[in-house]
Parts: structure tokens; sequence; C-alpha cells
């Protein structure tokens, strides 16, 4: 399994989004508390302040993100399954940006307000965003589109191979 690049593409891909999951994607800052966003949700740094907000959506889109490049691994005889499973992942990891920040960090700041507010702090916050935020997911999409590359050539290589193999008739 391990013979073939894309493979190790497909394990970095699975790398950097499990990396995703196990760091803080950012914090959310105000005068008086601090909140640490991560793939799980919004925690409370804080003492004062509640929050423990759970974020299902964030948490399934970076699983399927990490989940679809693994079970690929081991569909090494599916060629075409794998080019379209690498697409799929790759539109994944962009759309990752575009839910993160359009959906996401507004929500997640507006719930910290909302903390904020109950406790008696003052309700204005900004957002700070990791690195692995930013490179974690433009790294996935590259590797996955090296492994679409890869698998392209392995299938352009196999239909030449069978070109000149005589038939069994």
């Amino acid at each position: 399994m391990l013979q073939r690049i894309q493979t190790v593409y497909m394990l970095a891909s699975v790398i950097a989004i499990l990396m995703m999951l196990l760091f803080p994607l950012g914090t959310i800052e105000s005068a008086d508390a601090f909140f640490n966003v991560s793939a799980l949700g919004v925690t409370s740094v804080t003492e004062g302040v509640v929050l423990d907000e759970m974020r299902y959506g964030l948490l399934a889109l970076l699983l399927l993100m990490l989940f679809l490049p693994l079970i690929c691994i081991f569909l090494y005889k599916k060629r075409t399954l794998q080019t379209r499973i690498m697409i799929y992942t790759a539109l994944l990891d962009v759309l990752f940006y575009a839910y993160f920040f359009f959906y996401e960090l507004p929500a997640v700041k507006a719930l910290a307000a909302r903390a904020l507010e109950l406790s008696g702090f003052a309700p204005e916050v900004s957002a700070d965003c990791s690195f692995a935020l930013f490179a974690m997911p433009a790294l996935s999409c590259f590797a996955c589109l090296m492994a679409w590359r890869g698998i392209v050539y392995d299938i352009a290589l196999l239909a030449s191979a069978d070109r000149l193999r005589p038939s069994k008739k």
C-alpha cells in the first residue's frame, strides 16, 4: 500500500486534518476574557465566564475531511473511485475555509459576546486564528491534488501496458 507516492500524499492529507482536530483553531479575546476555539467547540479560559459549546457542524466537516482520504488509501484497486474521492476531498478542503469564515467564526463570536454579556463583562470580542487553521486545509488540498495526479498517472500507465499485452482470445 505504501509503495505508491499517492498513498504518501493521502497520509499527508490525513495528518494535516488530524492536526486540525488536535490543535486549537484560534482564540476569541475580549478585554476581560479569553475563549479557545477548537474542532470540538468553544471553551472559556477565564474564570467567571461560562461557555462550553460544542460545534457539531465543524466537527462533522473535519471528520469527513479526515476519513475520505483514509478510506481512499485502502481502495487502491479501484483507481477511478480514488480519483473521485480525492477531488471531493480537495473541494471539501476549499469549502472548509468558506464554512469557517462565513458561518462558524461569526457564530462563535456571537456566542462569546453573549456569554460575556451574561457574565457582566463588555461584549466586544475579536478573533485571532491560528496557523493550523490557515495552513492545514491548504496542505491537505495540495496533498489531495498531488494524490489525484499520481492516481491518474497510474491509470494512464496501466492503460498503456494493457495496449502492449496480447489478448487472450
